[in-house]
């Protein structure tokens, strides 16, 4: 019985489809599964040309991340803390640590607000600057520091009723996230990615299999990490540059919190940022 072919997720065509409108390509062939060690996309100028152009996708989604979530969900899920009078939503930084001594100080963090009647905190600096109350006191920043200190982006007073009394939401209810205001954790996010046994193995089978043609990786940048998607909606490039091997053509760094735009850092040209939103919408979901 022939082997089912496995099409393209939505992530990759996405990908795929950002890459050949900026590049000029278009696909010859993909990996279908068919056979082992195929790269994800295969494209060229014309589809019955050469290959010129080999692609991999991938997702920084790892197993220290899914970690992360489910230990905040063993130490807030359904508890009621005692001391707290309303309910709170609280946003947690991609890696933050999460551990019984740094949950107590969330907890007191919590409970300090509480009897000073401050119903949010945001670890960004420009929510400072955007507040109703100007200038930001010395509790204002002191605040934002102890936010930053115990990896919260954002801590939002839900409301003041018995339902909800001494319950923490973890990321629940915050509609989008906050982020740095600058761009300065997006080489690090590529270096990070490029550390791990997954994005070790796409630059490894690019050099392997893309001998001789363009070699690009498409990286999607996990939504929790808000620092990224924040940068790239706004437009901002990067100081500094990823730690990248000599044969990668291109890096593409995306995120599904910000699809409008994409990054792409290559060694003769830096950090640049392409708008793509044209493109985005003219992928159609599989079926």
């Amino acid at each position: 019985m022939p082997k089912k072919i496995i099409q393209p997720t939505y992530n990759e065509l996405i990908a795929e489809a950002i890459v050949n409108v900026t590049m000029g390509t278009v696909r010859i062939r993909f990996d279908d599964q068919s056979a082992p060690g195929l790269v994800d996309f295969a494209l060229g100028p014309r589809l019955d040309g050469e290959v010129s152009d080999v692609l991999e996708v991938s997702s920084k989604r790892n197993r220290d991340t899914n970690a992360m979530w489910q230990q905040i969900n063993r130490v807030y899920d359904g508890r009621v803390h005692e001391g707290l009078r309303c309910g709170w939503a609280v946003q947690f930084q991609h890696g933050a640590t999460i551990a019984k001594g740094m949950s107590s100080r969330v907890f007191a963090f919590l409970v300090d607000l509480e009897e000073r009647g401050v119903t949010k905190v945001s670890a960004d600096p420009v929510d400072l600057f955007q507040a109703d109350a100007w200038p930001p006191s010395t509790d204002n920043w002191r605040d934002a520091d102890t936010a930053r200190e115990l990896g919260l982006n954002l801590v939002h007073q839900i409301e003041n009723s018995p339902d909800l009394a001494g319950r923490i939401f973890p990321s629940s209810f915050v509609p989008t996230g906050v982020a740095r205001a600058t761009a300065d954790a997006v080489s690090p996010y590529v270096n990070d990615f490029l550390s791990t046994t997954t994005g070790a193995n796409k630059i490894k089978k690019l050099a392997e299999k893309g001998a001789g043609k363009r070699q690009h990786l498409f990286i999607w940048s996990d939504t929790s990490h808000t620092s990224v998607g924040f940068a790239l909606r706004r437009g901002w490039l990067p100081s500094d540059a990823p730690t990248v091997p000599d044969h990668i053509h291109t890096i593409w760094l995306g995120s599904f919190f910000s699809l409008e735009n994409v990054y792409t850092w290559r060694c003769a040209e830096g950090w640049r940022v392409y708008r793509v939103a044209e493109v985005v919408d003219s992928v159609e979901p599989p079926g």
